[in-house]
């Protein structure tokens, strides 16, 4: 750690058979162990295979609680006592020296008994009550091993390249952007520090850019936004994504070599392709500064467009009350929330409220790469027997012939917390959010706030399902849209992003 400023490590390729590389300058290959191995020189590609690889041994558990003192795991424990669970305790995170102390994410994650392998851990999830808060976790008996191949070099389990000169870009081919999703492809992303290489659970290569946290957030403001938008909306993007990232390492992707992943899972870093003058004053002029709540760095949540109510944290994810993750008006006016019944939803989603990510009312930079006044408020149309189809295939489940989809419990901003799909073998309850929208598409629907329409034949049977909604993302936290607008009125990253994150404060940490 360099001035205290942290180093990070970003998830750049998460799976593959071979990895190819360059640099603009010369390098050097280390082993794991810090062995010089070999040189490289500028300008030419370069290939990383593997030779004789076993993945992980893995036991798979779930994971029904989080708790965030001690006081709090041993009452959630006992609570689950009572149902008749046993679990153990585990506690994911980091302890980070920052400034004049420490910084501690950690928190206690109450797991249940290995079950006999991965399928029946997802079933028991699957119909765990109340639905959407037990999650599969992996329990790393042994890591993976093999070796690597660098042209005639072979290094056991991973290697290190660092250019010779500091301000040398290394070239990372075919790192997939937009996992999942409709946009989904492959770039060359130029990235800065050092590129480790080394072998994912499943045995397979994985691409790791490890850099200090402020260079990452030049790449991460205007790569989750862009370099065009207001400069008080990239130093409040930078704020959230600084955040974010030192509240989250070693949770989200706690069962990898790496801190966050460099796609939307968790934040999007696209090398130094995106990064302007601009950008790089965002991170210069908040160098440092976090949100924080009662002594912790926030979990700073953010989404595309909230579409006019921001949501509460435990209805979208695990049942916890997160004060600074609450429900608001995305607006001057304070707006009718919650969303109690259907007919409320219906009317808040035909209604153009005028909230900052209205994008009916209020321009935004055109370079945004999407149409955000289609993304505000929305429509997807299915035939039945296409969205019946569909279903079955996202959930891996077979409940017949489709009858109907019945909405259940909604946050306070119209979010559906779950839903029931009624099928002529068996009614399948899906939840929360995610499992919504992944359900609901080829990729993931735009949200979870939508009503349905339904078209019927003669005879009274549906023939098409029509999903009308609002926003983009899961609504909790700063909606990225809705800020953009707030920095175009006049408003200050500090206005911004108590806004968005109420009963937070700001806090230089170094």
């Amino acid at each position: 750690m360099k001035n205290n400023i942290p180093r990070v490590r970003i998830g750049m390729i998460q799976s593959a058979d071979e990895i190819h590389f360059g640099c603009d300058s010369t390098f050097t290959v280390f082993s794991l162990g810090g062995e010089k191995v070999a040189t490289g020189l500028a300008g030419q590609n370069y290939t990383v295979g593997a030779d004789h690889c076993k993945p992980s041994q893995i036991f798979y558990c779930v994971r029904l609680a989080i708790a965030i003192t001690e006081a709090e795991k041993k009452r959630r424990q006992e609570e689950l006592a009572q149902r008749g669970i046993a679990t153990t305790a585990w506690r994911p995170g980091v302890v980070l020296s920052l400034g004049g102390g420490d910084m501690d994410n950690r928190e206690y994650w109450m797991v249940t008994e290995p079950f006999a392998d991965e399928n029946a851990a997802r079933e028991y999830a699957r119909t765990y009550e109340p639905i959407g808060e037990a999650v599969v976790v992996k329990d790393i008996i042994r890591k993976s091993s093999g070796t690597l191949l660098f042209g005639q070099h072979r290094l056991e389990n991973g290697l290190r390249i660092v250019a010779d000169k500091a301000e040398a870009l290394l070239q990372l081919h075919d790192v997939t952007v937009g996992i999942e999703f409709h946009w989904q492809h492959k770039r060359t992303q130029l990235i800065p520090g050092v590129l480790e290489i080394n072998l994912n659970n499943a045995g397979h290569l994985q691409a790791i850019n490890e850099l200090d946290i402020e260079s990452y957030l030049m790449s991460v403001n205007s790569s989750e936004m862009t370099k065009d938008n207001p400069i008080e909306l990239l130093k409040a993007q930078t704020i959230a994504a600084r955040s974010t990232i030192l509240a989250t390492m070693g949770k989200h992707h706690y069962d990898e070599n790496f801190h966050i992943c460099s796609d939307d899972h968790c934040q999007c870093y696209h090398g130094v392709g995106n990064i302007s003058q601009a950008s790089r004053q965002a991170a210069h002029d908040t160098l440092g500064e976090n949100l924080l709540h009662d002594g912790r760095v926030c979990d700073a949540r953010y989404a595309k467009i909230c579409g006019g109510i921001m949501e509460d944290y435990r209805d979208i994810w695990d049942h916890r009350e997160i004060p600074y993750l609450v429900p608001g008006s995305d607006g001057r006016e304070n707006m009718t929330y919650p969303l109690r019944d259907e007919q409320q939803v219906k009317d808040y989603i035909d209604s153009s409220p005028d909230v900052w990510c209205n994008t009916q009312k209020y321009e935004i930079p055109s370079s945004l790469p999407y149409n955000t006044r289609e993304l505000f408020r929305w429509k997807v149309s299915y035939e039945r027997e296409e969205l019946e189809a569909l279903i079955s295939r996202r959930l891996d489940e077979n409940f017949g012939d489709l009858i109907d989809i019945i909405p259940g419990d909604r946050a306070p901003g119209g979010r559906l917390i779950y839903m029931d799909v009624v099928g002529s073998k068996r009614t399948l309850r899906v939840g929360k959010e995610l499992m919504i929208r992944r359900a609901l598409s080829e990729s993931h629907l735009y949200s979870a706030c939508f009503y349905i329409e339904r078209a019927y034949d003669a005879a009274g049977k549906i023939t098409h399902f029509h999903l009308i909604g609002a926003g983009w993302g899961h609504g909790v936290g700063l909606c990225q849209v809705g800020a953009t607008v707030m920095a175009q009125q006049g408003f200050d990253y500090r206005a911004i992003l108590a806004h968005y994150y109420k009963n937070s404060k700001l806090e230089k940490l170094y």
